[in-house]
């Protein structure tokens, strides 16, 4: 079944299921996809990050039983709506709607409700042309490689300290950058530097030096050792803009897969770094989606 078949299962799956807890580990697992490929897929196929839409499409619910049965109390609006609490309701559907739950019963302003559903119009976007990039994307066997990885979790605003974290480890620990492979392991895509960020930064190791660090790395709460895994992976190099590379993210999640039928790894995506990572108009990197 093709990617977009699987999707709108997905979606009619949401729809039917708005109060129930929606992890993207389910959503994954009904979608037939490796988790940490989810929201990849979700974005290249629909235009609009998943945790927006699901927070649109359950306070457009909640906006229709609000203005159009009042007897319902707000707390019950709220648990069919998906929401652990009140206040979690409150907070996300002002933060969505525009109004709050008791300002939208009361005196609910239609026109901004609609204006606010205007995401949803990406669903019907095309995909962009992206086919001439096919001849540069190339198949390749790749060996197990060992790292040493910092795990970032939190606004992508901050990712600079995590990067000058593993300059600093990597410094202290005589692993130079002209000697090691520089890799990031991607979790998920944010839009803008508020939003939430997953992504492990590290290097390259020999088994030598990971048995030097390897007391070091078990006590430490941010470093770990992780794994490149072999396998077969797409491999597409990008020097450009920060824009340009994720179109070229979108094209092979959204287009290439479906039109080469393969499969997806379990490795999240990965790039090697060639740059510094802090000039959103000059990105060097390669690109690995592992494939089966």
């Amino acid at each position: 079944m093709a990617l977009e078949q699987q999707f709108e299962h997905v979606l009619q799956f949401i729809d039917e299921h708005l109060s129930e807890n929606l992890s993207i580990e389910i959503l994954a697992d009904k979608a037939g996809v490796p988790v940490n490929h989810f929201e990849f897929i979700f974005f290249s196929l629909y235009h609009t990050q998943f945790k927006d839409y699901l927070s649109l499409i359950r306070n457009i619910e909640a906006a229709q039983t609000l203005g159009f049965d009042k007897s319902v109390p707000i707390e019950q609006v709220a648990k069919a709506a998906g929401y652990a609490s009140t206040t979690a309701f409150t907070d996300g559907f002002t933060l969505s709607i525009g109004q709050s739950p008791e300002a939208f019963r009361q005196a609910p302003d239609w026109g901004n409700f609609f204006a606010k559903q205007q995401p949803l119009k990406t669903f019907s976007e095309g995909h962009e042309q992206l086919d001439h990039l096919d001849a540069s994307i190339c198949i390749e066997t790749l060996t197990e490689l060992e790292l040493v990885m910092i795990e970032h979790r939190g606004p992508a605003l901050y990712v600079s300290q995590s990067i000058q974290a593993l300059i600093a480890f990597t410094k202290a620990h005589c692993l130079p950058p002209s000697q090691h492979r520089t890799f990031n392991f991607i979790y998920s895509q944010p839009q803008n530097n508020n939003h939430d960020y997953s992504i492990d930064i590290g290097v390259n190791v020999s088994q030598a030096q990971l048995s030097k660090l390897k007391e070091l790395l078990f006590g430490s709460a941010h470093f770990k050792a992780k794994t490149l895994p072999k396998g077969r992976y797409a491999v597409l190099s990008h020097n450009g803009s920060q824009a340009e590379l994720a179109s070229k993210i979108k094209y092979l999640y959204g287009t290439w897969l479906a039109k080469m039928k393969y499969q997806l790894g379990e490795q999240p995506l990965t790039f090697e770094r060639f740059d510094m990572g802090n000039d959103d108009e000059n990105v060097n990197l390669k690109i690995y989606l592992a494939i089966t």
